[in-house]
């Protein structure tokens, strides 16, 4: 039912408020953050503001007294914050709001997951026979009084022939991508819908107010659409796989201009085996070229311009960082100078923006130097600029939200963990080591809570990322992990390991089958320099890995001679035909990736086992199931001592509920304490 929450806010000049803020984050002691302020529920999450600027929407805790496992959506008039938000609760006990996206004319996008248990066929990531456990999402469109929900990404087959699992097939299936607001269009979006009969995607124009929808693009199996004009919604380019002369290319096709038809294009082509990628991520009507974001002609991806009629790229990229991926532009969705490039973002330690436009660009700058020590986002940049709705987080800062006003009156709209005491986590950093082979590789660094240099030596961990395709940033720990750590004595290092991606194509071809093995050594290359660093004692050095993580903890568990004291592996496999499990499905897979994502078959090496390990595994994981962990588990307990925590109804990713989070991070502590015998109370 829709209620109302308490939402405090305070105008002051930007000075006074961040001088104040600057005050509070700094308490005279500081004591590991208690296990219960990182599992409750944010008190604000999801901020997400409509395209006029007139209604913004957000995940918000519960008031006391209610379900505190659930969050709440909210709506605000952004023109008038001293109003209460609109509020509404999920329906039924075990529903959850997970994610907003504000769209326009008050309506917004909203994800709702809920527990299903049975056969899905080997549908999404289900199991072919028996039964599955797993969470179904459905993606619905509301307005601001929370009343209707409506679901138009499933096309509807009428109620004929359509059994209970092929309909929980299709939620899992249908993403709900809103591929554009229009911010232009008064009632119209650009959505991809589900055909619930050949389970093919099609792009269609919908209006959020009479539900009408046409087709704009249907994808297929060989063809999908890709760049789609914000200003119209008219699709600019497709991309598809080809291997007819035996090795799989990217095949473009793009539209020369506006109105034409589109036309496949050679020299947009990628070699897809060694890992080239290439994405249309703009068009620039006035100049009738794309911007193309691609690896194909440096380690590092780049921005070129390409221009479809004479069919070449810009001699030079139109940016590229000699150290980082860039990874896109920041366009205009004012009206007055919609489409306008106002920056270029690269992926450094976070994603971090080149602003090029004077007008934008001064703001956003006067404002990341009044935040100087946090990251800044912005959400919604008035037409004006008089408007400026952003976020601010760090390593040891939860997010928060602000609205700027008038270029000076700077309004806090909310914190998502005000609970916490930021003095109590460390601060992270991008650094790089080397490995024994000679290679650099990258890492965020977070020393312990109030680290200085000349410190002591202390505890440690090392925290390898999931994938193994995958890359870690800094800023705020959404898992709650290295906050967690750090502020219980731990310094945490996250090595960027050989086969990691977004640091470039090098260090992620350097990973191809080396799974377990230089990938593996990577990890013990980074406990041995935090030792020579100074950060950490070696016979206090701890390896705690999730996911691919988990077989990396798992690998060290196996290894003769760990450097490691302890191990944890949350949600692991130790077999390497579980890394590539599904990619064997299709030609293309297993030529691709396969060998690729390769490694070492680390439960086969239980007898080498020395020093302790908790597995821990979510019992409703579908990506990792829970017998992959608990297999693990009864090999090597005959060999080390060994603990396994099984935590109902946890999904492989998050969100994971406050009881989720309690049990996992209590499993931490306690076996850190008692089993590696480092006190985590500092």
């Amino acid at each position: 039912m829709p209620g109302r929450i308490i939402f405090r806010h305070t105008t002051k000049p930007l000075a006074a408020i961040i001088a104040g803020l600057t005050a509070l984050a700094a308490p005279a002691a500081s004591q590991p953050v208690p296990i219960e302020d990182i599992a409750r529920l944010p008190a604000i999450s999801s901020v997400t503001v409509s395209t006029d600027g007139d209604t913004m929407f957000a995940l918000v805790g519960p008031a006391t007294g209610d379900d505190q496992d659930r969050s709440v959506i909210a709506a605000w008039d952004l023109n008038d914050l001293s109003k209460p938000p609109v509020t509404a609760a999920p329906d039924g006990n075990d529903s959850e709001f997970m994610f907003l996206r504000a769209l326009k004319d008050g309506k917004v996008l909203t994800y709702v997951r809920e527990p299903f248990t049975g056969s899905l066929r080997g549908c999404s990531e289900g199991k072919l026979i028996g039964s599955t456990r797993t969470w179904v999402r459905k993606t619905l469109i509301t307005d601001t009084s929370f009343k209707k929900f409506d679901e138009p990404f499933l096309e509807s087959t009428g109620g004929k022939g359509t059994s209970k699992s092929t309909e929980t097939c299709l939620r899992l299936e249908a993403r709900g991508s809103v591929y554009s607001r229009l911010p232009l269009d008064q009632t119209d979006i650009v959505i991809s819908r589900l055909d619930a009969r050949t389970l093919d995607s099609a792009l269609v124009r919908y209006n959020l107010n009479t539900g009408r929808s046409e087709m704009l693009f249907q994808n297929t199996s060989t063809r999908e659409a890709g760049y789609i004009d914000p200003s119209d919604g008219e699709v600019m380019s497709a991309a598809g796989s080809d291997n007819t002369d035996g090795t799989y290319k990217l095949q473009v096709w793009v539209k020369p201009e506006k109105g034409a038809e589109l036309e496949r294009q050679e020299e947009l082509e990628v070699d897809l085996v060694k890992r080239q990628e290439l994405d249309i991520i703009h068009w620039d009507e006035e100049n009738g070229r794309y911007f193309v974001l691609t690896n194909k002609f440096s380690d590092k991806k780049a921005i070129y311009g390409y221009d479809p009629v004479a069919r070449k790229y810009s001699e030079a990229p139109l940016f590229a960082n000699p150290d980082f991926d860039a990874s896109g532009v920041v366009t205009s969705q004012a009206p007055s100078r919609f489409g306008r490039i106002l920056g270029f973002t690269y992926d450094a330690d976070v994603r971090k923006t080149l602003w090029v436009d004077p007008e934008v660009g001064g703001l956003m700058l006067g404002i990341e130097k009044s935040f100087e020590n946090e990251h800044v986002s912005p959400i919604y940049i008035s037409d004006d600029f008089n408007k400026v709705v952003f976020s601010t987080e760090s390593s040891s800062q939860p997010p928060r939200y602000f609205m700027l006003k008038d270029k000076s009156q700077l309004q806090l709209i909310g914190s998502e963990r005000p609970w916490i005491d930021t003095a109590s986590i460390g601060d992270s950093k991008l650094t790089y080591y080397e490995a024994r082979d000679g290679r650099t590789l990258p890492a965020i660094l977070t020393p312990r809570a109030g680290w200085q240099p000349g410190d002591a030596p202390g505890k440690a961990v090392v925290l390898p990322h999931g994938g193994p395709w995958s890359r870690d940033y800094g800023g705020w720990d959404s898992s709650g992990w290295v906050p967690f750590l750090t502020s219980r004595g731990f310094s945490v290092i996250q090595p960027q390991f050989r086969g990691s991606t977004g640091w470039g194509l090098d260090l992620w071809l350097a990973g191809d089958a080396q799974f377990g093995y230089k990938a593996q050594d990577d990890n013990e290359d980074a406990a041995a320099w935090l030792a020579d660093e100074g950060y950490a004692d070696p016979n206090q050095v701890v390896i705690f890995g999730y996911s691919y993580g988990g077989y990396a903890a798992m690998a060290a568990t196996t290894r003769a001679d760990s450097p490691f004291q302890c191990a944890i592996a949350g949600a692991g496999y130790a077999e390497s035909a579980k890394i590539n499990n599904g990619l064997d499905r299709s030609r293309f897979g297993r030529m691709a990736y396969a060998n690729a994502l390769s490694g070492r078959d680390v439960i086969k090496d239980v007898e080498n086992a020395e020093i302790p390990v908790l597995v821990f595994h979510g019992d409703r994981d579908v990506r990792v199931p829970n017998e992959y962990g608990k297999a693990f588990y009864d090999a090597v307990k005959k060999h080390t001592r060994a603990k396994y925590v099984s935590i109902p109804d946890m999904p492989h990713s998050l969100p994971w509920t406050p009881d989720q989070q309690r049990a996992s991070l209590g499993a931490i502590e306690s076996f850190l304490a008692s089993e590696c015998g480092l006190d985590s109370s500092r």
